[in-house]
């Protein structure tokens, strides 16, 4: 049995693989190659997307940044202002200082110099933490221009690129359509639904036998005609786990360097084996005695 199967095997090494079998190998290839450059397409727009979006976010902080100063500049007139006011309060409660004719109204108008003055430092130390802020404001604004600049620049690249991969992947598209429809038109009709149904079910469907015996892909083992059948590529067989239209391929060929160090190794044991089997000389004997 284990001779038929050896015999067998270096049979179907021999003879040509099923015709639809390498049909639908390369139609496989073509039909894995088209989805991958369509979700190609689909994806650069997102990837422009998520770039404009980053200049987007960019700009945004520009324009915070610049309507923060903005309205820290505004806030500075204001208190300003402000302070003008109250300068110009204690102008007048000092001028009817001069005038007052008692104690007591004098005590007020002192009284309310010192608000007014008040009012003033503390209008005073705003003004001061808006100045730092905008010190700080000034650096924020520089680096977010900065950026802006960089951002604007990547995204015209990103466009560009994205235009330019869009019309090679366009007409990339079309050649391997036009394959597509060449190998179709080649292949059983019956082997082409069932092709459809598994590839739109697994996205792929084929799957190769190895000398494991093995479906590829869902790991189930064959029995062991099947195999033999699948070997011979004679017809067209499927798993019957998932489905998917099987194909044989044979192992690698041994190089020769490997061929050229078993063959000296056979020979090295073959003339050691004889040694071990020679009967003692007399002068072995003589020597014993």
């Amino acid at each position: 049995m284990q001779v038929f199967r050896v015999l067998e095997s270096k049979q179907a090494r021999s003879r040509p693989m099923h015709s639809d079998i390498q049909k639908l190998i390369d139609l496989q290839e073509v039909d894995s190659r088209i989805a991958a450059v369509k979700a190609e397409i689909a994806a650069l727009p997102a990837e422009v997307r998520a770039i404009e979006a980053k200049l987007a976010g960019t700009k945004a902080r520009v324009e915070t940044i610049q309507a923060a100063m903005k309205a820290d500049e505004n806030a500075r007139r204001k208190h300003e202002s402000d302070i003008q006011d109250q300068q110009q309060k204690i102008s007048k409660y000092r001028d009817q200082s001069l005038a007052v004719k008692t104690n007591q109204e004098y005590k007020a108008l002192l009284s309310e110099i010192e608000q007014a003055e008040a009012a003033i430092r503390k209008l005073e130390d705003k003004i001061l933490e808006i100045m730092v802020a905008a010190d700080t404001r000034k650096e924020e604004l520089k680096q977010a221009e900065a950026a802006l600049k960089a951002d604007t620049v990547a995204n015209e690249k990103e466009k560009e690129h994205a235009r330019q991969q869009t019309a090679e992947d366009e007409k990339a598209l079309a050649e391997l359509d036009s394959r597509r429809k060449e190998l179709r038109v080649q292949i059983d009709d019956d082997t082409l639904r069932h092709y459809d149904r598994v590839f739109k079910l697994r996205h792929s469907a084929l799957s190769a036998v190895h000398e494991d015996q093995m479906c590829s892909v869902c790991r189930v083992i064959l029995r062991p005609q099947v195999f033999q059948d699948v070997m011979r590529g004679e017809e067209t067989l499927t798993c019957d786990s998932c489905q998917r239209i099987m194909y044989y391929v044979p192992p690698p060929p041994k190089p020769p360097e490997a061929e050229a160090e078993a063959k000296p190794k056979r020979k090295a044991k073959a003339a050691v084996e004889p040694l071990e089997e020679e009967e003692p000389t007399q002068l072995d004997e003589a020597a014993a005695q």
